[in-house]
């Protein structure tokens, strides 16, 4: 018997859903999976949205034009089954985030000292004796991202802002502020599973499972460890960045390196560190 077709259609958050489903064998059983990634507007096909059977989906405003949620949903089939997931971002870890442009995971704060013509190496004593004063109201910052977490799944059948919110402090649920981790990973495939009738998410798909973004994890102001009673932002802890294993400061060292180098692109900067490097002190 044929599997029916199952889109996704998503970020990169979807690529780290789709092993969950395909590894559980009555999903898999049941449908094969095309991906198609919304954010580089990756056109989908005429008969991709003919054939489908499952839609899963994070919702695009009008801007997204022709990829726009209200646009897609009516070309499916009416025998299609459509279902909105979550699309994950928090900032509680990471409050001096911004979209800034010029640098990826740009920090607010760190950016301001270099604006006020600190040296990177005064920049970086300034930034790591951060307190209240200089890193704002970190809980606040928690909240509203909790907040608006809750409003962007509010129309989905599987939740797992409530999770986050019950979780957050005790385990660290993201590994940067738009890559969820295996928790929230899990149950939302679990949800999903549940929701299909296909039993949840099988304990051998959550052992098999390999996070296909989980060799850099944006490292946590130290600080953070007792304005926010998070265990795990400790001065000392090591966070994987790619080919090496960085603390906070090690990792801080490499940002403000690749701001005064001009380099393009702090991922690439990082992706080229060799294997156990450790900026000089």
């Amino acid at each position: 018997m044929p599997r029916t077709l199952c889109l996704l259609h998503a970020n990169c958050q979807g690529e780290a859903l789709r092993p969950l489903l395909e590894n559980t064998p009555a999903f898999a059983r049941m449908f094969r999976v095309r991906g198609y990634v919304n954010y580089t507007r990756e056109a989908l096909e005429r008969k991709d949205l003919r054939d489908c059977g499952l839609f899963l989906y994070q919702r695009l405003g009008s801007r997204w034009g022709d990829l726009a949620t209200e646009r897609v949903l009516p070309r499916l089939s009416p025998d299609c089954r459509h279902i909105e997931i979550p699309n994950f971002f928090f900032k509680g870890y990471w409050p001096l985030w911004t979209h800034a442009q010029g640098i990826d995971f740009a920090d607010s704060l760190l950016e301001e000292l270099l604006a006020r013509g600190l040296a990177p190496h005064e920049a970086l004593r300034l930034y790591l004796r951060a307190g209240p004063r200089l890193l704002g109201d970190v809980a606040a910052v928690a909240e509203e991202s909790l907040r608006e977490a809750e409003k962007r799944e509010a129309a989905c059948p599987v939740r797992c802002a409530p999770l986050l919110r019950e979780r957050w402090r005790e385990e660290q649920m993201f590994l940067t502020v738009n890559h969820p981790g295996t928790a929230l990973l899990f149950h939302l495939a679990d949800g999903l599973l549940r929701l299909l009738g296909l039993g949840g998410l099988p304990e051998t798909a959550r052992r098999a499972y390999r996070h296909p973004d989980g060799d850099f994890w944006l490292p946590l102001h130290p600080a953070l460890g007792d304005l926010l009673g998070l265990p795990f932002a400790r001065r000392d802890r090591r966070y994987p960045i790619f080919a090496t294993a960085l603390t906070h400061q090690e990792y801080t060292s490499c940002y403000l390196a690749c701001r005064d180098q001009g380099a393009a692109s702090l991922v690439a900067f990082l992706r080229g560190l060799p294997d156990g490097f450790r900026p000089a002190a």
